[in-house]
């Protein structure tokens, strides 16, 4: 299973896919926005893959095709 976090990062936020930046953001909803665009894409090409963020409490949340 692919897994895509939403980091905070110095300068803004950040798509990553395991240590590996794969998208700079200026803002969250712009991060949220990319990976799940990269979400979909690869669910339509059949693969497992998940967006994880943290909610506004601060918990880890998925969203995402886990059920490949």
């Amino acid at each position: 299973m692919i897994v895509f976090a939403i980091v905070k990062e110095p300068y803004g936020w950040a798509v990553r896919r395991d240590a590996c930046m794969m998208m700079p953001a200026a803002c969250r909803d712009a991060a949220v926005a990319a990976a799940e665009r990269m979400v979909r894409a690869l669910s339509n090409q059949g693969e497992r893959a998940v967006l994880q963020f943290e909610s506004a409490e601060g918990r880890a949340s998925f969203a995402g095709n886990d059920a490949g």
